[in-house]
């Protein structure tokens, strides 16, 4: 799934544009190896991160020992949302999502945008890594392609495992169009995502959504 490469290129996100102390909400943190790899040697300010797994969440307090001010709560990240979007507003300069948003539908998705947007100040970004759909693909079709490849190429999982897989894909999976996406993170206010990762004729991408110094002013008077 692209992990690695993935990790990169947020990293280099990171150092590129977050050289000062910030702030960090993580959604659907899960155990936070990958992302406590990827904040090492960073300004990170502060960690806050949401998962329904209290075992996952047991496990980031340890992945996370080193770092300042963690915060993890045990919630589903769009409830966690719902709640924490009138108080405080603006409290966040990173918001990380991996590989979670596809399991809203696109209502959810709307909202996921809209409140990330409330929570993030000037100058930050929402850095989302997912699978997406192909422009020529509705979801039965991204589907059996995804599980078509799962079969081919994920060879050190046995066929259980592989099954219990695309039992839960084809329950809980609603990718978007990169369009899509693009098109409800700027209708919010972001300004036009940066493509951080992306691959070849491929499902997995990456993508920072801006917030500009000037973003959320020009957002409310209409610009």
């Amino acid at each position: 799934m692209a992990h690695r490469q993935i990790h990169q290129a947020v990293g280099a996100l990171i150092k590129q544009q977050l050289d000062r102390p910030f702030d960090l909400l993580d959604l659907g943190c899960g155990d936070a190896q990958a992302i406590a790899k990827t904040l090492r040697g960073s300004e990170i300010n502060s960690y806050t991160g949401v998962d329904l797994s209290p075992n996952t969440l047991a496990i980031a307090q340890q992945n996370l020992a080193t770092f300042p001010r963690v915060d993890l709560r045990e919630a589903n990240f769009l409830t966690y949302l719902n709640q924490a979007n009138p108080t405080p507003p603006a409290s966040f300069d990173l918001i990380h999502a991996g590989f979670s948003l596809h399991h809203l539908l696109l209502k959810e998705k709307e909202q996921f945008f809209a409140h990330c947007f409330s929570l993030l100040r000037p100058g930050g970004y929402l850095l989302i890594y997912d699978v997406f759909r192909q422009p020529h693909q509705d979801r039965q079709q991204y589907l059996q392609a995804y599980l078509d490849r799962a079969q081919s190429q994920w060879l050190a999982l046995a066929p259980d495992q592989i099954q219990a897989i695309a039992g839960h894909i084809k329950e809980c999976d609603f990718p978007e169009l990169v369009a899509t996406m693009a098109e409800i993170s700027q209708k919010v206010g972001f300004m036009p995502h940066q493509v951080l990762f992306t691959e070849p004729r491929g499902f997995h991408h990456c993508f920072a959504f801006p917030i500009g110094q000037s973003g959320k002013a020009l957002a409310q008077d209409g610009v």
